[in-house]
């Protein structure tokens, strides 16, 4: 755990790259964060993954969601070089959403789980560079801490 102190805003969490991660969101918190995010110089990038119900439908939201390269192969290692460059979106730090989770998790939660962990190192990656790599899923998962609006 970190022993830094507690930011004074949700603007300038959201803009601490240490701090960013991937996190369980409750929806009003991830709310807050959202209509911070421009503020804080975040790209907001919003999935709704309601549709999603196995593997391919959840690598398709993330391609159509963030305009990946055609190149993109539609599996884990290619969806981690992606979120690890993001040249064709630049920004000085990124607000992930994802929304609509009941479902994958549902249905897929295997794979929802492992794509968490993908994001997950996708955030440290970003974090070691210095910028802000936010992910908010709107369903507990073993892999997201909680988030809290209260900064």
């Amino acid at each position: 755990m970190s022993s830094l102190p507690p930011p004074t805003s949700m603007e300038a969490r959201l803009r601490d790259a240490s701090r960013s991660g991937v996190f369980f969101a409750q929806p009003t918190a991830a709310a807050r964060a959202a209509r911070v995010a421009d503020q804080a110089g975040l790209l907001l990038i919003g999935l709704d993954l309601k549709d999603a119900r196995d593997r391919a439908a959840l690598f398709q939201a993330f391609a159509d969601t963030f305009g990946f390269p055609a190149t993109f192969g539609h599996n884990l290692d290619a969806l981690g070089d992606c979120l690890g460059d993001l040249s064709w979106v630049p920004a000085g730090g990124y607000l992930v959403h994802l929304s609509g989770c009941a479902k994958p998790v549902e249905h897929c939660k295997d794979d929802f789980n492992a794509i968490v962990a993908v994001l997950d190192e996708a955030a440290a990656e970003w974090r070691s560079r210095g910028t802000p790599f936010w992910v908010l899923i709107d369903q507990p998962n073993t892999l997201a801490r909680p988030f809290m609006a209260s900064a």
